[in-house]
């Protein structure tokens, strides 16, 4: 026969063992939900339209020189604040054909609310 003390121990073994559980489906909801967001967030500025700042913009004065790669010039993209993301900018090149991605030297005056699009053309087709 068990006493009461036994009983209350098995009981809050119990319930422990649910709380214990509940918060773990919890913690796993929670986590697939942010891994879901930051993934589409992350998908969606390689292939959705994304900008810094919503038009009209700010004016950058960019330089492309001969020397520079697509890396290299996504790089100071973001660092001239003109582009969201560095890393999604250079995954959105590599889906371009490679004679589309040939960067043209010059000065442009490329703005932050343009897309990735728009900036690619600029900078490939010298527009």
């Amino acid at each position: 026969m068990k006493s009461k003390l036994q009983y209350a121990l098995s009981a809050l073994r119990g319930a422990l063992y649910v709380m214990v559980n509940v918060l773990l489906v919890f913690v796993v909801i929670y986590c697939t939900v942010i891994f879901c967001k930051k993934g589409y967030t992350f998908c969606y500025e390689i292939f959705g339209s994304v900008v810094v700042e919503e038009a009209p913009g700010t004016d950058v004065d960019f330089e492309v020189d001969s020397s520079d790669t697509i890396d290299m010039v996504a790089d100071r993209l973001y660092k001239n604040r003109i582009i969201v993301n560095r890393q999604t900018f250079y995954i959105r090149t590599k889906f371009m054909e490679p004679d589309e991605l040939e960067l043209k030297p010059g000065k442009y005056t490329l703005n932050t609310s343009m897309d990735y699009e728009t900036i690619l053309k600029q900078l490939t087709f010298g527009d």
